[in-house]
């Protein structure tokens, strides 16, 4: 009788035991977890961290990168080219038309700025393209085989021909094609016209000065002026 009731003490024993064991379990397993989760969060957070610095850092290398460039860009660039005046000339537009004004505007306008490089020669005609009324041109008088037409563009020939007096006065320019109207124009003297048609008759000179050159055009509806500039 002893000797069983010894052995259910036994049993009684390990049963709490296990009891016993399961409550710690279960009492330290949310524990456990919170642990686990707070030492994933800050790992998370590390990472998170590393990859921004890592981020920042190679903006800064690339923001570095970017400053050297223009930082050599700017100390290794030369000066804008300064601009010396080797010609000019000027011509009266008395007796010009509304539309024949407008003409010189806009041929002036494409023309003004316009570089000659060194040994290149210039071409009115292909610089300026033709006269289009998509372009704004209108009509005005020209000289067609010595008599007067309306047509388009009219009024190019007095920009030509100023262009080819101013270019007269640098012994370095070449004169390649140039053509008289046939008959006298009043804004520059006596055969020394330059008539120009796209597609028919160009005026060209080539620029023998050792150095590019630049146009300048402007009008101010009284006067056209025209002035070479040499880059130095």
């Amino acid at each position: 009788m002893y000797k069983k009731n010894k052995n259910h003490l036994y049993i009684y024993i390990i049963v709490f035991i296990v009891i016993i064991v399961a409550l710690l379990f279960f009492i330290f397993k949310d524990k456990l977890l919170i642990k686990n989760d707070n030492s994933s969060n800050e790992m998370n957070n590390n990472v998170a961290r590393l990859a921004q610095d890592s981020n920042v850092l190679g903006n800064n290398e690339k923001l570095n990168e970017v400053n050297n460039k223009v930082e050599n860009i700017l100390t290794n660039s030369s000066q804008p080219p300064k601009e010396e005046e080797i010609a000019s000339y000027s011509t009266k537009l008395s007796g010009s038309t509304e539309n024949r004004l407008t003409n010189i505007r806009i041929t002036c306008k494409k023309l003004n700025g316009i570089t000659v490089n060194n040994n290149d020669t210039f071409s009115f005609c292909k610089s300026t393209g033709p006269s289009t009324a998509e372009e704004g041109y209108k009509e005005a008088t020209v000289f067609l085989n010595g008599k007067k037409v309306q047509a388009l563009g009219g009024g190019n020939c007095q920009i030509s021909s100023t262009l080819y007096n101013a270019v007269l006065t640098v012994p370095d320019f070449k004169v390649v094609e140039r053509h008289e109207h046939g008959r006298d124009v009043s804004y520059v003297p006596d055969g020394k016209d330059a008539a120009v048609s796209y597609g028919s008759i160009d005026f060209k000179f080539k620029n023998n000065t050792g150095n590019n050159i630049k146009l300048y055009f402007s009008t101010d509806d009284v006067t056209l002026s025209i002035r070479i500039v040499k880059l130095v």
